[in-house]
This record gives C-alpha cells, structure tokens and sequence, in this order.
C-alpha cells in the first residue's frame, strides 16, 4: 500500500497575507504574512500537534483549513478533494467531516440556546435525525463527554469551564467527523481540569477513530497527546518530527529553545535554559534569509542572507536551518552546543 494512502489531510504552501492600507483611498502599502508556504498533513487516526509563541500564525492555519478565511495561496486536501475548490453539497459533506473546539469554551457557547439545542443544532441543519431520534442523540453524547443527559434544557451559564469545554467537544462530535481541530482547547482550564479533557480526547480519538490537529503553546499538554509534532515561527514551519524524536532529538535552536523552557515535573532535574535575545520582528517587515536568525543565539552570516530550504533529516523529521545537514544529521558545530540537558 501507498503510504499516502491513509493520508486524511495535506496542506501545501499554504499563504495567508493580510493587507494594510494607508490614505483616503485605502490604498494597500504593505501586507502582513500570517502564514507563509506552511506544509503538512495529518493521516487517518493521527494527532498532529502544532506549537509555536502567541501570534505565530497557528489559529490563522485552523482557520484557513476551515474554510472560515480565504488563503492567498497554496491548497489544502481533505480526503483528496481541494477543499477550496468545494461548493454546495461537497462542501456541506466537508463541514460535516471536520469540526472544531474552540480555545474559549465561555465565548463559543451561545449563551442564548440550551446546550441540547446548542449540540443538536448540526444534527438537524445536516439531517441526521429529528424530533426525539435527535434528542436521544444529544443526550447520549453528553454521558459519553461525562455529563448528565438530565442537563440537556439547562444553559451555559450555568456550568464551569471544563463543563462547558465538554459541551463544545460532545457538539463537535454530533456530526461524526473525522478530523477535529482543537485550538488550544485546555489553555483557558485549571490545570487538574486540563488533565480530564486531555484523557477525554484521547478516549474519544480510540473509540471514534478521530484525526486531531492539536494547536497549543503548552509543550507538555502536547507531548501528552501528539503523534507527530511541528513548530512554527513568524508564519513559518521550523521543524516537524514524531513526537518521540522531537522531544529526543531536537535540531532547530528554536525547538530547542522551546524545550529548555519546558519545566520538568522531577525538581532533581535541572535544564540549562536557551535565552532568546529580543523580540520576535514585525510580520510587516520580516528578517531577510532566515526569520529566526535575528532571536538565534547560534546564526552565520548565510541565516541573514539566505532563506532556509526544508531538509528531511530522518524519516518524517524535517528541519529549515542552514545548520543541519542532509549528510551529518546529528547537531554539527554550533548547534552541538546548544543543548537544553545538563548532568
């Protein structure tokens, strides 16, 4: 069998630049590149994990695959359909396939329906089921989420936070999808809240053979979930790997970066810490060559000048630095020294 065969969704150089405008005529004067040639995919029954630092452009990724912002380039394939492309009855089966939980479980609930209501809204705008059919539905998805099938006239107001999270999985269940995007879904919890939806999720993965794009900034939230896991920076995919080697064997120094700032559950272990100079640049002016380099603590002169082609290290492990070499996989050089574990 083709590998590619159990490929679910492939996103290829995908763009999103939002223009700014300046005068009376709103003429467009710049543009800001949100997303800029970012590549992957996910397979059937997989978790891709997406990280990266507030603003990085991972939200913008959710929803371009969504379809709700139009790209200013590259394609995205679900089940090998141009999702773009999709109009009238394709495109209804393509909402129905993929669904999302939203990071604000107390925004994205409208406070005006019951949650019955608010779950069995997609069941009947796609015809699943009707009238008590429909309401048996509803309920059964409550007690598979961990709540109470009795809860279905009460409103948002008046549950919790982990509860209402709950509430938006069971809705983006309702449709049977294949894939679900979780944009930071636990980010907004108490931590011990965290660790239940975390376990639900993964409980729901098995038992309804779900795909996850999991987008957070919580390294640790994502190990615990992720089969494969990718960085991104100003736009950019830094680095993509199985989770095992990306935790193991990191090589962009701003993955590394971002590991050595992970805290370790064991108080005996220590880190040395990757310091980060400066601030992330503007997306209206980005760094020329590579973007990291004006932040990494590492950059030659070929980073300021020259844009960082991917290279595939080992099987799935794709990094952009001038630094890492097709023929010497393992960190050369400088990169040798910059590691994250002490003794």
């Amino acid at each position: 069998m083709n590998s590619t065969d159990n490929i679910l969704l492939e996103v290829r150089n995908l763009r999103k630049y939002f223009p700014v405008t300046s005068g009376i005529f709103s003429r467009v004067v710049n543009s800001v590149k949100a997303v800029d040639n970012v590549s992957f995919h996910i397979k059937a029954g997989e978790t891709l994990g997406l990280v990266g630092e507030s603003g990085c452009g991972k939200t913008t990724v959710s929803r371009l695959i969504l379809r709700l912002a139009e790209p200013s380039g590259g394609e995205v394939y679900f089940e090998g359909e141009d999702v773009f492309k999709l109009r009238g009855d394709r495109l209804r089966r393509f909402r129905k396939n993929v669904q999302v939980v939203f990071q604000d479980p107390y925004s994205s609930l409208n406070p005006r329906l019951s949650i019955g209501s608010i779950i069995a809204e997609g069941i009947g705008a796609h015809g699943i089921a009707r009238g008590r059919k429909k309401r048996e539905i509803v309920e059964n998805l409550l007690e598979r989420v961990g709540l109470s099938a009795g809860y279905y006239n009460r409103y948002p107001h008046e549950f919790s936070g982990g509860q209402r999270q709950r509430i938006a999985i069971a809705r983006a269940l309702s449709l049977s999808p294949r894939l679900i995007i979780c944009d930071e879904p636990v980010s907004a919890l108490d931590v011990s809240i965290q660790a239940q939806i975390l376990n639900l999720l993964a409980e729901l993965k098995k038992d309804f053979n779900l795909s996850y794009l999991f987008i957070s900034h919580d390294l640790a939230v994502v190990e615990h979930v992720s089969d494969r896991i990718a960085t991104m920076y100003m736009g950019e995919i830094t680095e993509i790997a199985g989770a095992e080697e990306f935790y193991s064997r990191p090589l962009h120094p701003y993955t590394i970066a971002l590991l050595s700032a992970n805290l370790l559950p064991d108080p005996k272990q220590k880190k040395r810490p990757v310091i980060l100079r400066g601030d992330v640049p503007s997306p209206l002016a980005p760094p020329s060559g590579c973007r990291f380099h004006t932040r990494c603590p590492v950059a030659e002169d070929v980073c300021r000048v020259k844009w960082p082609e991917p290279v595939e290290v080992s099987a799935g492990h794709v990094v952009r630095c001038h630094l890492v070499d097709r023929e010497a996989p393992a960190p050369p050089g400088p990169l040798a020294d910059l590691t994250f574990n002490t003794a």
